[in-house]
């Protein structure tokens, strides 16, 4: 089965399709996806979404003053978010912090500063989708184990359907592989013990 998808993603962006007339453009052709803000305290970024049985969920910590990238909601206390200064430097720069530490939008491009974190939950900035937001699967349905305790090689992020990140994987932790597949093989949905997590793991990152 495989699960076709636009991949959104700020560490690995791949092409966008957008269905547009010739000439013209949809406004979620135009959508920023990456919406910078300021933390207003300091910001403790989880490793996966903490809940019960998550097991080595290290944390890092954002200073006060710093820049993050929002990307969605999980819940009125939680948002997903993206450390620009430790991304392909430190492990992981995705990651899970309470919401009350992220202060006001900052200046940028097509998108004004002073603005607050949008309300929205679950759903996530795309240019796929024509008014510009897209529905987080945040709980990827359950699929038949094919692979039990296969090794993870490498750290990796974990994704939904549409590419959202979702959580992560750490290299050297096990998970249990399917056969469901999206974007032609590339990602391979699998379950994670540490995290109690169905995602999408790119095939790549496994032994």
């Amino acid at each position: 089965m495989v699960r076709k998808s636009a991949a959104l993603g700020l560490a690995a962006l791949a092409a966008v399709v957008v269905l547009a007339m010739p000439g013209q453009a949809s406004a979620g052709s135009k959508t920023k996806l990456f919406l910078r803000f300021a933390t207003k305290s300091a910001c403790t970024v989880h490793l996966n979404y903490p809940k019960e049985g998550v097991v080595a969920n290290s944390t890092f910590t954002v200073p006060t003053g710093k820049t993050i990238v929002w990307r969605y909601n999980v819940n009125e206390t939680w948002a997903l978010i993206s450390y620009q200064d430790r991304a392909h430097k430190q492990f992981p720069w995705w990651g899970f912090t309470k919401r009350d530490c992220i202060g006001k939008s900052i200046k940028q491009s097509d998108y004004p500063a002073g603005h607050p974190v949008p309300d929205k939950i679950l759903e996530g900035r795309s240019r796929v989708a024509s008014d510009g937001w897209r529905r987080v699967t945040f709980n990827v349905p359950a699929a038949p184990v094919a692979v039990h305790h296969k090794k993870v090689t490498r750290n990796a992020t974990l994704r939904d359907d549409a590419n959202f990140v979702i959580g992560n994987v750490k290299e050297g932790w096990h998970v249990d592989v399917t056969n469901v597949t999206r974007s032609n093989g590339h990602w391979v949905e699998v379950y994670v013990p540490n995290a109690k997590r169905w995602a999408y793991i790119e095939r790549a990152a496994l032994a």
